[in-house]
């Protein structure tokens, strides 16, 4: 039994999915920013079964942990906070870019000025960018979940290329737990009509993590930084309003389709630049 929860597939797929799932059901009924604790509650199985438990030592990958569970909780109280919708999205953008630069000051650190501005403001734009467009599909269920899952896969694929297994472990069971919830969600009767099934706080709980991590591996592994805009186009094809008024499974599956040729782009980098690398964990 122990070598079966061993096993990557078990820890990034089934161990997420099933945890989300749960989760999912037990949400049910709750209001809608409760709904990404599922999510994060499947990430957190993922990071126990393949990390551990421990925080110390505090590296990058503990790091990204704390802020991708720690950011999404918030993103539930800023739900009930009398902010409008930029403030709330400003305010989360504004501590996953400080949270990105917390990951990366060992760096940082070691570069000269001029070069450590450009790395951080670079790619703080781009989890910016990333935060933006899920923000703005949180008010879709549909195209959030298609997004997420295509995103999520993208990035997991580009993180192997890129010789970090482990951010690839972390970006699939994020695909795992947004399946999890879905399945809850998206395909019950009546809930797949509300578009506004999932909310901000499920969009940040996808978000964070998978825009930190690939911001991550473009310095601590080898993915590109010509991957990245890819990367961030990926989610943002799927704002395209195609398959409106269609069935939830067919607008999940628009969503996901709109995402990929930029995704595939991405991950083509990823290989290139990586090329016969063998995976390692950071």
């Amino acid at each position: 039994m122990v070598s079966f929860f061993a096993q990557p597939p078990v820890q990034s797929g089934l161990v997420p999915f099933v945890a989300s799932l749960v989760l999912a059901v037990l949400l049910l009924r709750a209001p809608l920013r409760w709904q990404g604790l599922a999510i994060t509650g499947g990430l957190l199985l993922a990071v126990l079964s393949t990390i551990g438990p421990a925080l110390m030592p505090l590296t990058s990958t503990r790091k990204i942990v704390v802020a991708s569970l720690g950011l999404p909780m918030l993103a539930i109280l800023l739900d009930v906070a009398p902010l409008r919708w930029r403030a709330r999205v400003g305010v989360v953008v504004l501590l996953a870019v400080l949270a990105l630069l917390w990951v990366l000051w060992p760096v940082l650190l070691r570069r000269d000025p001029g070069g450590a501005a450009l790395l951080g403001v670079g790619l703080a734009l781009y989890v910016a960018v990333v935060l933006v467009v899920f923000a703005r599909l949180g008010c879709c269920c549909a195209r959030l979940a298609g997004a997420a899952m295509g995103f999520a896969v993208a990035t997991g694929m580009a993180m192997i290329m890129a010789a970090s297994a482990l951010y690839g472990q972390l970006a699939f069971a994020l695909a795992a737990a947004v399946a999890g919830l879905v399945a809850v969600r998206l395909w019950r009767p009546g809930l797949a009509e509300n578009d506004a099934c999932f909310g901000f706080a499920s969009a940040m709980a996808v978000a964070v993590p998978l825009a930190l991590l690939g911001a991550a591996a473009s310095v601590y592994a080898r993915l590109p930084m010509t991957a990245l805009p890819l990367l961030a186009l990926s989610p943002l094809l799927a704002l395209i309003p195609l398959a409106a008024g269609r069935p939830a499974w067919l607008r999940v599956v628009t969503a996901g389709l709109l995402s990929l040729p930029p995704a595939l782009g991405a991950i083509y980098l990823a290989w290139q630049a990586a090329g016969a690398g063998s995976s390692g964990y950071y």
